[in-house]
């Protein structure tokens, strides 16, 4: 086991296509530049992954992946207890990674439902885009929502992506691969707040992805052409709960940065 350097994106990509994910190069480039990224190597190349990224309040475990060749011997189990400590942690959970992470101590907080497609409402007029001017309310209104201080996250949407700005909330957005966009973090006061926030950022987007877990937000995503990609498991270790208002948190940029 070793730390994961930028070398290591095409091996990494080839694991996650190679596993029915996307390959995500960009992901991946970010996560390692702002976490700390693990690889199992073998004679054959890498075998297994994992990424933790670490913030003061708590650590997001990702990138959980075991070759093919090498399943069911362990190895994510030894992955993921390479990273985790005794500060909280969290992460999201397929159904099939979801009973080895219970073992490890992490327990079911919430859900996201994953929706993907062509957004086809119109927007909603009303919000901004925000400027550099604008940083330090954004990090503020992230830390007192999600708990997590990130100001890192804020500064690469501005400088990578977008971010829309309304009386009610927050929404950023970025291109991770090919023409879709991610919608996310979405920080709003009301599912129906979320809801106008999603329109002004998908409306005339050929490809959207946002994850969201209020019953009125997928309702809504769904009615305007949106399909479900399946659901993700939200999981803690070394608390009872996330931190923060999660009221107001409607959906993740990624749900590796929790």
């Amino acid at each position: 086991m070793r730390r994961l350097e930028l070398d290591d994106l095409p091996a990494c990509s080839d694991l996650a296509e190679s596993r029915s994910w996307p390959r995500e190069e960009k992901k991946w480039e970010f996560l390692l530049a702002h976490g700390e990224g693990w690889g199992l190597f073998d004679d054959e190349g890498l075998v297994g992954t994992t990424i933790v990224t670490r913030y003061p309040e708590l650590a997001s475990v990702s990138m959980v992946l075991v070759a093919e060749r090498a399943a069911r011997q362990g190895h994510a189990r030894r992955l993921v207890s390479h990273v985790l400590d005794t500060d909280v942690s969290t992460l999201f959970a397929t159904s099939m990674g979801r009973p080895l992470y219970e073992q490890l101590g992490f327990h079911a907080v919430g859900f996201t439902d994953i929706h993907a497609g062509t957004f086809t409402g119109p927007a909603s007029d009303i919000s901004h885009i925000a400027t550099h001017a604008d940083l330090d309310d954004l990090v503020a209104l992230d830390t007192k929502v999600t708990g997590i201080t990130r100001p890192y996250l804020w500064e690469s949407l501005l400088a990578m992506g977008s971010v829309r700005v309304s009386d009610h909330g927050i929404a950023g957005t970025w291109q991770v691969r090919d023409a879709r966009m991610l919608i996310g973090p979405i920080i709003a006061d009301t599912p129906a707040d979320a809801c106008a926030l999603i329109a002004d950022c998908a409306a005339g987007v050929p490809s959207v992805r946002v994850d969201v877990h209020d019953p009125e937000v997928i309702a809504f995503v769904r009615k305007h052409g949106m399909e479900s990609w399946g659901e993700a498991t939200w999981m803690v270790r070394g608390a009872e709960t996330l931190p923060g208002d999660r009221t107001r948190y409607h959906a993740p940029l990624l749900q590796a940065l929790g």
